[in-house]
C-alpha cells in the first residue's frame, strides 16, 4: 500500500546539517510516510550519506541528479511522490516531532486541502526547545479567495514559503516549480491556493527554520529581489486571464508597490544592473495600462507610474523632489 505521505528534502552540499533534518523527519509520531531525499549533484558526500539512511530506514528513497537547483529537486521528488498527502522539508531545517501528525489530523479533521503551520527562526547552532502540541491552538480555516487575500497580509511569507505544509497531492498536477527561479515558491503558491476548496491554519510553530551563516546570503537575497519583481507580475497575470478581478486588483496593487522598491534597491546596490533594469522596465510597461485602471490607486500614483513609463529618470526627480519637501517639513 502507498503511504499517507510523501515527504520531499531536497538535499544539497550540506552534509552538517543533514542528520538534524533527517533525523527529525524519522522521528515522527507519525509514521506512515515515505522520505524522498533528492540529492542535486552533492560534492561533499550528502549523497552518501543519503544512501546509508535508506539502508537503515526502508521508508527512505533517495533520487541522485545532476545540479539543477532546489526546485528541479521538488518537481522531481512530486514526479516520484505516491503519498496522498505532500510536504516539503528543506535540507538545513527540522521539524517538530509531531509536526506531520498536526497536519495530517487536521487535514482529515477538516477535510483541508492545505494545512499550514507556523514557523520558527533558529540560528544554525541554536536547538529547538520543543514542547507538546497545544490541543488547543487556534485554527483559522479559508476558502480559496480568504486564503489568496493572505498573500497581502502581514503574516504573508507564512502562506508563501512551501515546507510548512501539508498539500493533497492532486494540487499539484500540471503544476510544477520554476526551474533557475530562486524565489520558486512565489511562482506556485497563487496556483495551489486557487485549487483549493478549503485551507486550515494551525497557529504553531512546528517547522524549525535555520538561519545559517553564509557569505552567500546576502547575494542570494539581491538576486531574489531582482525576480520577486517577475514572481509579481506573473500573479497579476495569472488572475487577470482568469478575469478573478478582485484578486487581480490586490495582485497589481502589490506588483506596483514591490516593482518600485525593487528597482530602486536593485539600481543603487547592485553593480552592473543596467541590463536587469531595462530588462524590469519593459516588464513595468506592459503593466501601465492596467495600473491606470486600477480602482484603488491615486491619481498621483498613476503619475508617478506615467512618468517612469516616460523615463524612469523623470520619475527619479520627482520622487527625489517629494521627499526633500517631507524632509523640510518635519
Amino acid at each position: 500500500m502507498n503511504p499517507h505521505i510523501s515527504i520531499i528534502v531536497p538535499v544539497y552540499n550540506l552534509k552538517s546539517l543533514l542528520p538534524r533534518c533527517v533525523e527529525s523527519i524519522l522521528a515522527q509520531t507519525f509514521t506512515d510516510f515515505e522520505l524522498i531525499l533528492v540529492n542535486d549533484g552533492s560534492t561533499d558526500g550528502s549523497g552518501n550519506l543519503c544512501e546509508r539512511y535508506a539502508e537503515q530506514d526502508k521508508r527512505i528513497r533517495v533520487i541522485h541528479k545532476e545540479n539543477g537547483g532546489v526546485a528541479s529537486s521538488r518537481n522531481i521528488g512530486l514526479q516520484a511522490a505516491s503519498g496522498a498527502y505532500i510536504g516539503f522539508v528543506d535540507n538545513d531545517d527540522h521539524i517538530h516531532p509531531a509536526m506531520f501528525e498536526t497536519l495530517y489530523r487536521q487535514a482529515k479533521t477538516d477535510d483541508a486541502d492545505m494545512v499550514i503551520c507556523d514557523y520558527i527562526k533558529l540560528l544554525e547552532d541554536e536547538q529547538s526547545m520543543e514542547t507538546q502540541v497545544d490541543p488547543n491552538a487556534v485554527v483559522e480555516h479559508f476558502d480559496s479567495t480568504a486564503a489568496l487575500q493572505q498573500l497581502y497580509e502581514p503574516n504573508a511569507i507564512t502562506y508563501i514559503v512551501p515546507w510548512n505544509k501539508l498539500y493533497k497531492k492532486h494540487l499539484f498536477n500540471d503544476i510544477t516549480y520554476e526551474h533557475g527561479f530562486i524565489c520558486d515558491d512565489e511562482t506556485v503558491i497563487h496556483q495551489l491556493l486557487y485549487r483549493c476548496r478549503k485551507v486550515s491554519y494551525i497557529q504553531k510553530g512546528l517547522y524549525y527554520y535555520v538561519q545559517r551563516n553564509d557569505s552567500q546570503s546576502q547575494i542570494v537575497l539581491k538576486k531574489e529581489i531582482l525576480q520577486g519583481v517577475y514572481a509579481y507580475k506573473n500573479r497579476e497575470v495569472f488572475f487577470r486571464k482568469l478575469k478573478e478581478k478582485n484578486l487581480h486588483q490586490l495582485a497589481l496593487l502589490a506588483f506596483e508597490e514591490r516593482f518600485f522598491r525593487f528597482y530602486i534597491f536593485a539600481k543603487s546596490t547592485l553593480p552592473d544592473a543596467q541590463s536587469e533594469l531595462k530588462k524590469m522596465k519593459r516588464t513595468f510597461n506592459r503593466s501601465l495600462f492596467f495600473l491606470w485602471l486600477h480602482r484603488e490607486m491615486g491619481w498621483r500614483k498613476k503619475i508617478m507610474c506615467t512618468l517612469f513609463f516616460i523615463h524612469p529618470s523623470l520619475y527619479e526627480m520627482l520622487r527625489t523632489y517629494r521627499e526633500r519637501r517631507n524632509a523640510s517639513r518635519a
